[in-house]
């Protein structure tokens, strides 16, 4: 009696392989594995995720500077810029934010505002991240205790941590965009994230759309007279004064132990000025004399090695 009988679960497992069977024509039932065979691996699950996910960051994380990272945060409050010039050369920006005032300085007036905002931004990050203290019971509260049944409030302002209120998108368009004005003053070029869509194509083609020509990095400006207080300076600073952008180059060592000299190179104005030094400092040092006495008629000394 027990032969004759089969349980619903194999006969709807039955049925179920058996329809799929007749609509195929095979005749048969279909293997289990069959039925996901379309189905993509975890592996290629996971990296469609990532694509995905690296589009979207791609899409909102723009670089933007400290002045437009802090312009589109909320509650935010920024006055006009007072911009001075000062005695030795380059610009002050004041600029007061939220009734606190904040100062920079730099070669342009573009380069001090954006230092200004990004004092400010600083502090107001820092604020963010500190923890808040909590909200003192008061003495209804502590006279009605809570039951089990009672759901807990996920929402309230006690169970939040300060990291939620982090504005982490502005903070990482800010970071990219320092991160890609570093490598620009290192003379590399760093191409749009998001080039124009609305490229022309070139001529006698209409399919193929134009090359994307990446922006050249602005040359820093070149300043003519010496600052006021030029003798008091480093030479290696003022060398950066005068010709910002300047990149050393490490031509190595050269000599017997125990004094080996090191020896750095610079090109300024097309010329190239080379020094050497006990160590990469003094030599540096002394490109940097080089340079000045050279080009800008100064009388720095050289440091002996």
């Amino acid at each position: 009696m027990f032969e004759d009988e089969s349980s619903p679960v194999e006969s709807a497992s039955e049925g179920f392989y058996m329809d799929i069977s007749n609509e195929n024509g095979n005749g048969g039932k279909i293997p289990f594995k069959k039925i996901f065979q379309k189905r993509k691996k975890s592996s290629e699950r996971t990296r469609d995720k990532k694509q995905r996910q690296n589009r979207q960051l791609r899409k909102s994380m723009l670089p933007k500077n400290a002045l437009m990272a802090l312009n589109e945060l909320k509650g935010i409050n920024i006055s006009d810029f007072t911009i001075n010039s000062n005695p030795d050369g380059g610009f002050t920006a004041i600029v007061t934010v939220n009734s606190n005032q904040y100062q920079g300085k730099g070669l342009s007036k573009m380069s001090a505002k954006n230092l200004a905002c990004e004092h400010a931004l600083r502090d107001y990050i820092i604020a963010k991240m500190k923890p808040k203290p909590r909200k003192p019971k008061t003495s209804v509260e502590e006279a009605q205790p809570s039951t089990a049944s009672e759901p807990m409030d996920t929402n309230s302002s006690d169970t939040e941590s300060p990291e939620d209120e982090l504005p982490m998108l502005n903070l990482a368009s800010f970071a990219i965009y320092k991160l890609f004005s570093e490598w620009e003053r290192d003379g590399y070029v760093v191409p749009e994230m998001h080039p124009s869509a609305n490229a022309q194509p070139q001529q006698g083609d209409t399919n193929a759309a134009a090359p994307v020509v990446p922006k050249e990095p602005k040359k820093p400006p070149v300043r003519a007279e010496l600052p006021p207080n030029w003798e008091t300076m480093h030479p290696a600073t003022l060398l950066c004064i005068m010709r910002p952008g300047i990149a050393y180059v490490d031509y190595g060592n050269a000599g017997d132990k125990p004094n080996v000299p090191q020896c750095l190179g610079v090109i300024v104005d097309n010329q190239e000025f080379t020094a050497n030094g006990r160590s990469k400092k003094i030599a540096r040092r002394n490109v940097a004399v080089n340079v000045c006495n050279t080009l800008f008629c100064t009388n720095f000394k050289y440091e002996e090695y």
